[in-house]
């Protein structure tokens, strides 16, 4: 008896649960909303919708945010997001420096540290983040128990269902995903996730792809990723590792890429390779300013040098930047003939050069398209820029925590 009588209350449950989480989603990603737009969006009455609302107002996670337009009578009461129940963390790192970062649950940045270690494959590289990281919210007085989360975004073939990242497989030891490893330590919930696929989200949610269907992203960094939206969802591919461009290869007498394969697009489009080049033919004798920017020292050299040169007018660097982005539209155009973007997006480091890489792109994808599939494409640098990254990783970790608190 007793099981018969509990069964329609777990449905009850369920179905309330699944609403709440719904509700909080549609608050985080399209903002504050009435109990009547409530209602209609979930196909609830207004009782019931204003009782979700009740409990979730006493549970903190919803606040009354103001009053909307009113189309007849008295204007309708608004209610957002509490953006203090909670904070989160976001830990941005890559192979130059690394980020942290804290978010409230309005996205707002409320402090933010970047810290030079750059990622290496050992274990001392997170025991060093994880003592940077307690310092950090020492001296920022944020406890642990003020936070909801921990988000990871970083390069590399990254499986989400299982934490892991097989590019980087020493990170931890035992076996251990490295997402349990980092949750384990701050005893903290924590979700990986790849920098190209964070930086998508990011644009999809909050830059040029919102409401776009079918979007690339271009994430031009120290290696080359690509960002896929098929029918408004990340596409990641069976294991997530969907969209590693700068493994595709164009040149097969080229050099010898990281990954072990040879001429891959990586190592002529990347800005690793672009400094590479860069330093090699200035040993040559090549005639540019890059030499007077760094003050002869080629150790220094460093892509934001490449691109100041860039807008210097320096003739070398802009020769550069475009063959550069020549060879990335040739990749692309690949792309475009698998997917059918309605827009691409360029992003990442060398992104800062705006038009000076962009040009390029859209050129060769031009010429290497077929012109149908050019007719509805349009190409963007972000407007984000780093904080794409940022803000899809946060994005990410919301939905994640969201359906791991309303799961029950």
């Amino acid at each position: 008896m007793n099981l018969v009588a509990e069964e329609p209350n777990s449905v009850i449950d369920i179905r309330k649960n699944r609403v709440r989480s719904n509700l909080l989603l549609h608050l985080y990603q399209s903002g504050d909303t009435s109990i009547n737009k409530m209602a209609r969006m979930f196909h609830a009455s207004i009782p019931s919708a204003t009782g979700i609302v009740n409990e979730l107002i006493r549970d903190g996670w919803i606040v009354e945010s103001g009053t909307g337009p009113a189309r007849a009578g008295r204007p309708p009461v608004l209610y957002g997001l509490n953006p203090d129940k909670y904070l989160t963390l976001i830990m941005d790192i890559n192979r130059h420096d690394t980020q942290l970062v804290i978010f409230n649950l309005h996205n707002k940045l409320i402090v933010k540290r970047k810290i030079d270690i750059r990622l290496d494959d050992s274990l001392s590289f997170l025991e060093e983040l994880f003592n940077i990281t307690s310092d950090f919210l020492s001296f920022n007085n944020i406890s642990l128990d003020s936070l909801w989360g921990i988000g990871v975004a970083m390069p590399g073939l990254i499986n989400t269902s299982h934490g892991i990242n097989l590019t980087y497989p020493n990170l931890t030891k035992g076996g251990v995903s490295l997402s349990t490893y980092i949750g384990k330590h701050f005893n903290l919930p924590t979700y990986l996730f790849n920098d190209t696929k964070a930086t998508t989200i990011g644009e999809h949610r909050f830059g040029f792809a919102v409401n776009k269907s079918h979007v690339l992203t271009i994430n031009i960094d120290w290696g080359v990723g690509l960002g896929i939206i098929v029918n408004g969802e990340l596409f990641n591919g069976t294991s997530g590792f969907a969209g590693e461009l700068g493994h595709i290869q164009v040149k097969p007498d080229g050099l010898l890429c990281h990954c072990g394969k040879i001429g891959c697009l990586d190592t002529i489009s990347s800005a690793m390779a672009l400094i590479r080049q860069a330093k090699e033919e200035i040993q040559n004798g090549r005639a540019t300013i890059l030499s007077q920017i760094v003050n002869n020292d080629l150790d220094l050299l460093d892509t934001s040098h490449i691109i100041e040169a860039v807008h210097a007018g320096d003739e070398y660097s802009i020769d550069l930047l475009s063959t550069v982005g020549t060879e990335l539209g040739k990749g692309l155009a690949t792309a475009v003939h698998l997917f059918n973007p309605e827009v691409i997006i360029v992003g990442g480091m060398l992104a800062e050069a705006g038009p000076f890489i962009s040009n390029p792109i859209e050129q060769a994808i031009n010429k290497y398209c077929l012109s149908d599939f050019k007719n509805s494409l349009s190409i963007h640098i972000s407007k984000l820029g780093a904080s794409a990254r940022l803000l899809g990783t946060q994005a990410h970790l919301f939905e994640h925590l969201i359906a791991r608190e309303f799961s029950n």
